[in-house]
């Protein structure tokens, strides 16, 4: 290989290893739902786009990067859709929803 290669090869690597050793912050948003039989599912808002959100049981818990987030519980009628907006969140902080009660 001439220089050029083994010059391009460094800088790739150099840049793949610093990319590497960065912090990466995490975020947690929890809670947890009652009744059970009312909770569809939980719903990741950010910027008007919507994620599904990983559930167990009436627990549910998604890791984001810091920033700023909506949850939207999606009920079961006759019990009612649940938002909750402007869950702001810094380096590995956690928010807990708590007990969330869908009332009918």
């Amino acid at each position: 290989m001439n220089k050029s290669a083994w010059v391009l090869l460094g800088t790739v690597v150099m840049v793949v290893l610093l990319e590497a050793s960065k912090k990466r912050a995490v975020c947690n948003i929890k809670g947890e739902v009652h009744p059970i039989k009312a909770f569809r599912k939980a719903w990741l808002i950010q910027n008007g786009d919507t994620v599904p959100v990983k559930r167990l049981g009436s627990h549910f818990q998604v890791a984001v990067k810091p920033g700023e987030y909506g949850i939207w519980i999606d009920a079961i009628a006759p019990y009612k859709d649940q938002v909750f907006h402007e869950i702001k969140l810094t380096d590995d902080q956690v928010s807990d929803l708590g007990e969330i009660d869908l009332l009918e």
